[in-house]
């Protein structure tokens, strides 16, 4: 069984799904999301962050590192700092432990499922009173399926409600089926219906996805469909067209839509992991919340119950939607 590493266990969570909720993140996803705000959960590997702000020049990762991947710079200002290339990093991660100043931290720590079993059910008292449980994140849980799978059962079988959040990218839908027994709810990305764009931007085919999402909705599972809705790539208006016809056709399978809109909160993460050239989205903007709400009154329209923005300001299929509901929408 591959075990995969864990960035974050995030505890009294409410935005990943119902209730009080503990959060498991796993680090690892196949897909390539441009605007990814999580860029630590995207390698499967042990990373580490580097905040320049804290470092002093000591020198001391330099004296340890067998790849060379630091070096000491003198400045005419007098001052001493670090030039770091992470082109020959080994992953010793012997930097960080020799770093006084905490410059440097280790993004990705090896947990067994015991371990994360004895830190989500800590808060048990917690889930039962306000209808909350464990949701297991990512990355992509499903790149690690036996793990997952184990995790959810244990979990299940403790009475703990179970979410999982997942792009459902797996091209054999056993991976998906295998779930249906032990997760109470799947919480789905879909980022386009454009077949074309979903391989070009995101580098993974759309059929799958939508194969293993019908498998899901075929089988009565309990189904919420999360959209993020990226600036340039899945808010144009055929774009819309496309998610109201194939979600409001299915709208009794469904048991909400989250429109998610664009941020740039994790640009700092980036440059924290060394890797701010590989984000497209510096310097754009998130959308105002009026860009979102045509495609919210389509899906309302179609039956769904839609939530702008996260959990708070649930707009749904009774309710009348206007203009003035934007006041309401989560920020």
């Amino acid at each position: 069984m591959r075990i995969p590493l864990v960035t974050e266990i995030q505890r009294f969570s409410l935005q990943d799904g119902p209730g009080i909720r503990t959060t498991i993140f796993l680090k690892g996803c196949p897909l390539h999301c441009p605007w990814c705000h999580n860029p630590e959960t995207q390698d499967a590997r042990q990373e580490f962050y580097y905040y320049p702000a804290r470092c002093v020049g000591c020198g001391r990762c330099v004296a340890v590192c067998p790849a060379g991947t630091s070096r000491l710079v003198h400045h005419s200002d007098g001052r001493t700092r670090i030039e770091l290339d992470r082109t020959n990093c080994q992953r010793c991660m012997r930097c960080v432990a020799a770093c006084l100043t905490e410059a440097r931290s280790i993004v990705g720590q090896r947990m067994s499922v015991e371990d994360i079993l004895r830190e989500a059910l800590s808060d048990s008292a917690f889930y039962r009173n306000s209808g909350g449980g464990v949701t297991i994140s990512g990355g992509e849980p499903l790149y690690f399926p036996e793990f997952t799978r184990q995790l959810a059962g244990e979990l299940h079988a403790a009475g703990v409600h179970v979410a999982i959040e997942t792009s459902c990218f797996p091209k054999n839908r056993e991976t998906v089926e295998s779930l249906l027994d032990v997760v109470d709810l799947f919480i789905v990305d879909l980022k386009s219906l454009d077949p074309r764009k979903h391989f070009e931007v995101i580098g993974w085919p759309l059929a799958p996805i939508l194969a293993n999402l019908e498998m899901l909705f075929a089988a009565g599972a309990n189904v919420r469909i999360h959209i993020p809705l990226i600036p340039g790539f899945n808010d144009s208006p055929a774009d819309f067209d496309a998610y109201v016809d194939y979600l409001g056709s299915r709208a009794e399978s469904i048991t909400g839509v989250d429109l998610l809109s664009f941020h740039s909160y994790g640009e700092g993460k980036y440059a924290f992991l060394g890797r701010s050239d590989s984000y497209q989205y510096s310097g754009v903007e998130e959308p105002p919340a009026e860009k979102t709400m045509p495609l919210a009154r389509a899906l309302k329209n179609k039956g769904l119950a839609v939530t702008v923005g996260g959990i708070v300001g649930i707009i749904d299929s009774k309710s009348e939607l206007t203009d003035g509901d934007i006041l309401e929408v989560h920020q």
